[in-house]
């Protein structure tokens, strides 16, 4: 008995040691301590996240249509590109600081709560004037901004160099191509280039990366001279609307929309505004790294640090 005892212990203690030099280990005991290959899903490397929100309202409103465009400043757009946009029926321009009141006013009153179930339902029964969106895209990728619902035909009138010029187009959608370059200072450049998506679905084939590839999507008009550039800091918006003055035109087509059942349209404004990037903490605040320079402790009888503390004190205050 005592014989079969000991073997036993022998193989249990050349099984363990097989097993540790084997490089098994417990999952429990080290799992937890080792970094994952897996990157959580929260925001791509190079992400810019852009918050679009689009508002619905009367071409006759004065707030939105004059006193909101003495908030905002057109001349971030260049001359030409600003002149070419015009005469096209577009109008564009960058809010900074605070949110303008007839602006805030439009998405107070369109996101307050009901106040009675009578007027809950009635706001079920009507789409909201107001509505977001948020866009994620790499930095230099295209995305799409949808500006308009798709019309059954756009007989649209082109000016171009001061000659005007007319096309219909069928099943017709306005698209804000965009993209976005990350500066690498919280600041972004955006690139946005009115297209007019129209007819049915087609399969193309387009060379990227040296392959062949099969893309599938409608045939479209794109508009280069209308090309802009936008660079937005974090406390920034980039404003897009019609000129109610210019019916027929491009803009026109891109920023209102029919009403059923009624000769009426509603115009529409566009702000996208810089949500978040990769590079807003690339460069932390001066300030801070002085106050941790300052703050490191330090031997106050060493004769040699004396000198060196009383510089960065120096260099800290104002």
């Amino acid at each position: 008995m005592l014989r079969a005892t000991l073997r036993f212990f022998c193989c249990c203690l050349t099984l363990t040691m097989a097993t540790g030099l084997s490089g098994c280990r417990w999952a429990s005991s080290t799992a937890a301590h080792e970094p994952s290959l897996l990157k959580p899903l929260d925001m791509v490397d190079d992400g810019v996240q852009l918050e679009i929100i689009s508002i619905r309202f009367s071409p006759h409103d004065e707030e939105l249509n004059g006193m909101l465009w003495d908030q905002i400043d057109e001349q971030q757009i260049p001359l030409a590109t600003r002149r070419a946009l015009g005469e096209n029926g577009f109008r564009a321009g960058v809010i900074s600081g605070e949110l303008p009141a007839p602006l805030a006013r439009k998405l107070a009153a369109a996101e307050k709560k009901p106040a009675t179930m009578t007027e809950a339902a009635a706001r079920l029964e009507k789409a909201s004037p107001v509505s977001r969106q948020q866009m994620q895209l790499h930095s230099g990728w295209r995305g799409e901004i949808i500006a308009s619902n798709i019309y059954p035909e756009v007989p649209l009138l082109m000016n171009e160099h001061g000659e005007v010029s007319g096309h219909t187009y069928q099943q017709a959608q306005g698209i804000l191509a965009a993209k976005a370059e990350a500066l690498g200072d919280r600041r972004v450049t955006l690139h946005l280039t009115p297209e007019l998506q129209y007819g049915e679905p087609r399969q193309e084939w387009i060379s990227e990366d040296g392959r062949i590839l099969p893309q599938s999507g409608k045939p479209k008009r794109v508009f280069e001279r209308l090309a802009f550039d936008a660079t937005l800091e974090p406390s920034q918006m980039l404003v897009l609307t019609a000129s109610p003055e210019r019916p027929g035109t491009l803009g026109h087509y891109f920023f209102t929309e029919p009403q059923p059942d009624s000769d009426e349209v509603q115009q529409k404004l566009v702000v996208v505004r810089l949500g978040q990037t990769r590079y807003d903490n690339l460069f932390p605040p001066a300030a801070e790294n002085e106050s941790k320079s300052v703050d490191a402790p330090s031997d106050k009888n060493d004769p040699a640090q004396r000198p060196k503390q009383s510089s960065q004190r120096s260099a800290s205050e104002p």
